[in-house]
């Protein structure tokens, strides 16, 4: 069960759910989300500027539906939810692995719950620290640049870390480099969502 981010197409959803391509209609959305098997619980949501927006959940994620001002499917925005057990994400000892483009298959998960990885460019957004997660995209050939201040924008895709935990040196100075960190939202828009349109 896996999220594939698609550039520049849109999202594809973990089987019986097909993908989702932006420009789609608000009534074929939701057809496409009714199948036998799909995610329950599909709600309309609110998101400024959206004239419609859809929500649901599946193992682990949060996902929300966002539409342009003409009503098309624009954007898909994830958001990691929190749990009461232990999260891999979170542990320090788990074994790492250099094998970027296997690192979805979640073979080296070291506890007993199930997440809906996110891939982009078959790599988990949500699985990695994030300065291991910009080398494994950077081994795939992409020129995606350093996180600043718990963020990372990369064309149409942009990560952020969840709430973030203050911290600091025991002498109070400003660390020289933030402390390790995995993301826990994603969105991916359309390629011309947000933007003027162009001069007639």
């Amino acid at each position: 069960m896996t999220i594939d981010l698609l550039p520049g197409h849109g999202v594809r959803l973990p089987a019986p759910l097909p993908e989702l391509r932006f420009g789609l209609a608000e009534a074929t959305v939701r057809q496409l989300l009714a199948p036998p098997g799909g995610p329950g619980g599909v709600q309309d949501t609110f998101v400024c500027g959206s004239p419609w927006a859809l929500h649901f959940t599946l193992p682990g994620l949060g996902v929300t539906l966002t539409a342009d001002t003409d009503g098309a499917f624009a954007a898909v925005h994830l958001t990691r939810l929190p749990t009461d057990r232990t999260d891999r994400t979170h542990r320090t000892d788990w074994n790492h692995r250099t094998d970027w483009n296997h690192r979805t298959d979640w073979t080296n998960r070291t506890d007993d719950q199930i997440f809906c990885p996110v891939g982009f460019h078959g790599i988990d957004v949500f699985g990695w620290p994030a300065h291991e997660l910009v080398a494994a995209l950077r081994a795939e050939g992409l020129p995606v640049p350093d996180p600043s201040h718990g963020n990372l924008r990369f064309g149409e895709l942009h990560l952020s870390r969840g709430t973030a935990t203050r911290w600091a040196p025991p002498d109070a100075r400003k660390p020289r480099h933030e402390p390790p960190f995995t993301f826990a939202h994603a969105s991916l828009t359309a390629p011309d969502h947000g933007r003027p349109a162009a001069a007639p």
